[in-house]
């Protein structure tokens, strides 16, 4: 049964239409579907959309992709005078410098250099500070910067559907940023370049759902990691994976519900008695962290359970974390938190959002760029750094579909 819910979690009247589809010529995903479960201040009317699954699935596909373009259009032309006000000019100023830092280490092919040989990841990163800046891909100043990066990404994707040049090591963490990247921009380029994404995406969605159904321990079944037939998960991994799955299903494409089911419940079982999240099933209270518990936070949220008990004690835990201490993943940290920080909203959004950004705005250099951080996040560089600063500072800009509450 289809169920849409409201931001206060409350359920609104199911219908008994159950949307059905053979994601990208898969006999295999002709299963239930997830339906959005979110209400975005853009989003159609509902009965348009139950009207929309009666009509044959060609028609409709194509209904959601254009109803997605003028969606994104609309969130690019809308929120600006609204969300600048609530940016200080320093904030701003500091987003400009940084861009203008990132767009000067673009490299000709549309990559982006970092400590590791040629991540799609931060090439990914990169791109979506531009966009949640409001820059669109062929339009202004960036648009060309823009598209290079998105043609480099798509020119990157292997046979099987892995966004990742990643021979080794973590392809896994490529492939989901990647994919919410491609989801995000795809609403905003230029046809030739949607129908190329919207055949990407088919692929690295089919990718993601395989690797979540390899056979798993109890307590990891329902989550992903480093690679695309890991037989454990970890929250950081699993976080990426289900925001690429929300993206692709906010860009019309068929996600099975267990899927979705199956990630919520992989991520509630990561939840702490201090309140946070830990990494693996093998963690307990002790490995919570700041990082962690973004993440936890922002997947839950994203995937429609608004409010859970397990996001506001969540919350809880990150206003008790001072965003001055040293962090093992400090920029990690700061992009969910405020992420986080601004799906719950109230107290969480001033008490978490202003103080993690006031002590990033403090970090920036003169060249616009932010340092690299330190442990594994040296392998990002000032790329990597610069890019998470951006997207924690433009949170409330709300260009990036995804993160629209």
């Amino acid at each position: 049964m289809r169920r849409v819910f409201r931001r206060n979690g409350t359920e609104k009247r199911p219908t008994s239409n159950v949307q059905r589809s053979t994601f990208n010529n898969d006999p295999s995903l002709d299963v239930e579907c997830w339906a959005l479960n979110v209400e975005r201040s853009l989003q159609p009317p509902e009965s348009i959309l139950r009207r929309l699954l009666f009509v044959p699935a060609p028609i409709r596909h194509f209904v959601f992709r254009l109803l997605s373009f003028v969606f994104t259009l609309c969130a690019l032309a809308l929120p600006a005078v609204r969300a600048d006000d609530t940016l200080s000019p320093q904030a701003l100023s500091a987003i400009d410098r940084g861009l203008e830092f990132l767009a000067g280490k673009q490299q000709p092919n549309g990559m982006y250099p970092c400590n590791l040989s040629r991540s799609t990841a931060i090439t990914s990163l990169a791109t979506m500070a531009f966009l949640a800046r409001g820059h669109v891909p062929g339009q202004g100043p960036y648009g060309a910067t823009v598209n290079r990066s998105i043609d480099f990404l798509l020119a990157s994707q292997r046979e099987s559907g892995l966004l990742s040049l990643n021979s080794g090591g973590t392809p896994m963490y490529d492939h989901g940023i990647s994919t919410m990247m491609l989801c995000e921009a795809y609403g905003m380029v230029d046809p030739p370049r949607r129908n190329k994404i919207d055949a990407a995406v088919a692929k690295a969605v089919k990718l993601i759902i395989d690797a979540q159904r390899v056979p798993k321990d109890a307590n990891d079944q329902g989550g992903w990691r480093y690679r695309t037939d890991s037989t454990d998960s970890d929250i950081s991994v699993s976080g990426w994976q289900l925001m690429a799955l929300r993206g692709a299903a906010n860009i019309g494409a068929a996600v099975p519900r267990q899927c979705i089911a199956d990630g919520v419940a992989y991520i509630r079982r990561r939840a702490t008695i201090t309140g946070g999240f830990s990494y693996c099933s093998a963690g307990g209270a002790r490995d919570s962290n700041a990082a962690r518990t973004g993440t936890g936070i922002l997947s839950l949220e994203l995937l429609g359970e608004h409010e859970s008990r397990e996001a506001l004690a969540g919350g809880d835990y990150l206003l008790r974390a001072a965003p001055g201490r040293r962090e093992q993943h400090y920029y990690y940290a700061l992009y969910y938190c405020t992420q986080a920080a601004h799906q719950l909203g109230g107290k969480y959004w001033t008490g978490i959002y202003q103080p993690w950004c006031t002590a990033a705005l403090g970090r920036q250099r003169p060249d616009g760029s932010w340092p690299a951080g330190d442990g594994p996040e040296l392998q990002g560089g000032d790329t990597y750094a610069t890019a998470m600063s951006i997207l924690a500072l433009a949170v409330p800009l709300g260009y990036l579909p995804i993160y629209q509450r």
